[in-house]
Parts: C-alpha cells; sequence; structure tokens
C-alpha cells in the first residue's frame, strides 16, 4: 500500500549540486548536506505529530491497538539526495498507510495527516532549506 508523496519541494540547481558532491568525494560535504536536508524536514515534524490521529480505545479495540502510537511513530530520514518525512511501520505501526490514504474495504477514510502538515508548513521548510543550504556552500564551496 506504499504510495508516493503528493508534495515534493523542488529546488533549482539542485541536481548540479548532487552531482559536484559526487565528484567532490568529500564526505564531509555530504554530511553537511544531509544535515541540511534533515533540519529541514525536522521543522514539519512537530505539525504532523500534533495532527496525526491520536484514536481512543473501546471495549471493542484490539489489545495491539495502543492510541497514540501513529503520533509518536512519525520520524524523519534523510541522504545527501533529500529528506522524507514519514509514519508507521511494518512491526510497530502496520495500520498508518490505512489511516493516511483510507482503506474503502473497511469503512476507513483517508485522513491525509502528513500532506496538510506539509502544506501548513512548506514556507518554512523552503526558507529552512534555503538557509542550510546556503550555509553549506559557504562553508565547503566558498571557502570560508
Amino acid at each position: 500500500m506504499a504510495r508516493s508523496s503528493a508534495f515534493t519541494v523542488r529546488v533549482k540547481g539542485m541536481t548540479e549540486l548532487q552531482r559536484n558532491i559526487r565528484k567532490l568525494k568529500s564526505r564531509e560535504l555530504s554530511a553537511s548536506v544531509r544535515a541540511a536536508n534533515k533540519s529541514a524536514a525536522e521543522v514539519m515534524k512537530p505539525e504532523a505529530e500534533s495532527t496525526a490521529p491520536k484514536g481512543r480505545r473501546d471495549a471493542k479495540s484490539s489489545r495491539r491497538y495502543r492510541p497514540g502510537k501513529l503520533a509518536k511513530s512519525v520520524g524523519v530520514t534523510a541522504s545527501a539526495k533529500g529528506a522524507a518525512v514519514k509514519a508507521g511501520s511494518a512491526a510497530r505501526v502496520p495500520y498508518a498507510a490505512a489511516i493516511h490514504f483510507g482503506y474503502p474495504k473497511r469503512g476507513i477514510r483517508p485522513n491525509r495527516f502528513l500532506y496538510r502538515a506539509m502544506a501548513r508548513k512548506s514556507d518554512a521548510v523552503s526558507e529552512t532549506y534555503e538557509r542550510e543550504i546556503s550555509a553549506v556552500v559557504r562553508q565547503h564551496l566558498e571557502g570560508d
């Protein structure tokens, strides 16, 4: 049930920057770009956690169901190529995709809390990313 994101931030010149990073073969530069990607994605994480459905436990709930597990599972992954904010895991929160994208056969309507969080925080993410990448370029490529 994996689907790609409806929100993507495209950065002009990012492909060239990635190519140059690979050519330079600098682990320090690559780590700095990864950190910049991660810090930009971290801006969205609190919003996603706060808007994630908390649910409630009732008499018919499974023993494994614990309200709030979906919100606690929101995390950020980053690499030199980009970053992603994800929720759920196959082992701990297997129902995350069904909650986010819906499951019509089970009567579960979609609750796209990750998309809404990105829509609300897209300006802050862009500003943070621009600031962080500019600092990396100044530090590593301009020789400051």
